[in-house]
């Protein structure tokens, strides 16, 4: 009798681990276009031309300025989800991370310049897109 016991007890135990429901993992985010990211990098290289072009228009220059990181920064936000989920990593991906930091930074550097504190807002704005825009060509060159 103590051995049929057992047995109910463990194959109860194991109908009971079996019928548990399987964990789900968290769902990540698929990973994005490389064209798409390429697309919004090359966007925001036009918006920043269009912005050295219009520096004797310091609000349109703004405007053009505020597009071109928003573009950027999208594109970067791209880049960190593919760097979290594909697998393999791509070893380019942390690289361009990086450069693209620095053109979001010299990006925000040139709006930064239009909004006061600064002598001479369009040179100061020029510099830093000319800059940016160096970078932002290099970030195309080498793709996605």
């Amino acid at each position: 009798m103590r051995v049929f016991n057992r047995c109910s007890v463990v194959l109860l135990a194991i109908a009971l681990v079996l019928n548990l429901p399987c964990p789900v993992p968290a769902q990540s985010k698929p990973p994005r276009d490389p064209v798409e990211i390429q697309r919004k990098v090359q966007r925001s290289a036009d918006l920043q031309r269009q912005a050295l072009q219009a520096l004797g228009e310091p609000a349109k220059a703004e405007r053009l300025i505020t597009s071109a990181y928003t573009n950027l920064k999208s594109a970067q936000d791209d880049m960190v989800v593919n760097l979290t989920t594909m697998k393999p990593p791509d070893p380019m991906l942390g690289l361009n991370m990086k450069k693209t930091d620095q053109a979001l930074s010299l990006v925000l550097g040139a709006s930064d310049a239009f909004k006061g504190g600064v002598e001479n807002p369009a040179d100061v704005a020029r510099d830093r897109l000319q800059q940016s825009l160096r970078i932002t060509n290099t970030l195309l060159a080498t793709g996605f």
